[in-house]
């Protein structure tokens, strides 16, 4: 309901409406081949309720064109990062919340605390803590990349929160996306630094107490595990799906319909939650085709170009900015390998508005090259105004 208040509010101040460079092509691409999913799918209208995400990707467009100053842009996102922190605090005190109740009915903490992690202000953890790994890796290049930036040490408790956030909603996919983010900043922040991760991990593993110790051994556990038994056969049907329905997949919203119908009758049906395949890859590739994976690919590498041009440049605020947008995109291509995230309108808002700050922030550098273009156009070789009517 904000998003179309905004872009009412826009529309009525009848400014120039652009469209990020190079941007264009791949999402009407995307939104077109959607569309074509759902006409060729077994049940159009079903997958009609799927297109409200297509409103979603006004986004880009409103955050493009809404902000006239690199400063103003700023200040949302830092916003974004204070909401975050305040989010986290949040999921922390259902984590100790529950963590006291169940000691105190005597009953095995992490048994039973797998079944409904902390959410924060979410319906799910996982969109709690892949929130929380976007905003934590804005906050650490803005500590990285930008030496000016003013209350440094808010903004280190800030990510701490954060990070104590991600750990406490127990989601394996986004720890280890978080970290592709992370190794991916030291990379470029200071190369030699990158041997503290290890040290860091081992450090965490060490001291942390037996449930987390258990959770962190679970990413490998493929005997008891059902969310890991379970991936397989997601992987699997999934794959089954593609080879029916190369071109146009079974359509939005149809996996689940159609799950069943496609899983190799010699694979167990572990207890898990069969919704999506738990992969933004296959998932794009089983509902809406092969050539919508690749759309979807072309749009990540035209984000990876544009801030890789934004990681280039010599002063903070753009400099970290582009990182920013590097490290988020890595972090939702890794835990797109264990989650259909971008399927999460939370997720996908926020991951729009961060990469559409990007496009905004070369927009607003381009205007101001072309200010002192035409103020000296407007001036004659003797420095002069040229106005209308007055010799020189």
């Amino acid at each position: 309901m904000l998003l179309a208040a905004a872009l009412l509010t826009f529309l009525l101040s009848r400014q120039p409406v652009e469209f990020p460079a190079h941007l264009g092509w791949p999402l009407l691409a995307f939104i077109a081949w959607t569309l074509l999913s759902i006409l060729f799918s077994q049940d159009p209208l079903s997958g009609l309720l799927y297109l409200r995400k297509v409103f979603l990707f006004f986004i880009l467009v409103l955050v493009y064109n809404a902000y006239r100053h690199h400063r103003h842009l700023w200040l949302a996102l830092k916003g974004i990062i204070i909401a975050g922190a305040v989010a986290a605090l949040y999921g922390i005190g259902q984590f100790i919340y529950a963590y006291l109740n169940l000691k105190r009915q005597g009953r095995p903490f992490y048994e039973n605390y797998v079944l409904h992690q902390a959410s924060g202000f979410m319906s799910h953890w996982l969109t709690f803590s892949g929130q929380l790994m976007m905003v934590l890796l804005l906050t650490v290049s803005l500590l990285l990349f930008c030496r000016s930036i003013r209350f440094r040490l808010l903004w280190w408790l800030c990510a701490v929160a954060m990070s104590l956030g991600i750990l406490a909603a127990f989601t394996r996919g986004i720890w280890l996306a978080t970290l592709a983010g992370i190794v991916y900043l030291l990379a470029r922040f200071q190369r030699r630094l990158l041997w503290l991760l290890p040290v860091a991990v081992l450090l965490l593993y060490l001291i942390s107490p037996s449930w987390l110790e258990k959770r962190f051994q679970s990413i490998a556990d493929l005997q008891t595990d059902s969310s890991n038994l379970s991936r397989p056969v997601m992987l699997r049907t999934g794959w089954e799906m593609i080879r029916a329905h190369p071109w146009f997949g079974v359509g939005p919203g149809r996996v689940e319909v159609e799950f069943l119908l496609y899983k190799p009758s010699s694979l167990p049906l572990p207890k898990a939650w069969y919704g999506h395949l738990h992969n933004s890859y296959i998932q794009f590739a089983a509902e809406r085709g092969i050539p919508c994976l690749m759309i979807w690919l072309w749009i990540l590498f035209e984000v990876f170009r544009v801030n890789l041009s934004l990681a280039r440049k010599p002063y903070g605020e753009a400099q970290a900015l582009g990182h920013a947008g590097i490290a988020i995109t890595l972090g939702i291509m890794v835990s797109g390998l264990f989650e259909f995230n971008v399927g999460d309108s939370e997720i996908l808002m926020l991951y729009l508005f961060v990469i559409a700050s990007s496009y905004a922030w070369v927009r607003l550098e381009q205007e101001s090259w072309k200010v002192p273009e035409k103020k000296w156009a407007e001036t004659n070789e003797f420095g002069l105004v040229n106005q209308p009517g007055l010799e020189t």
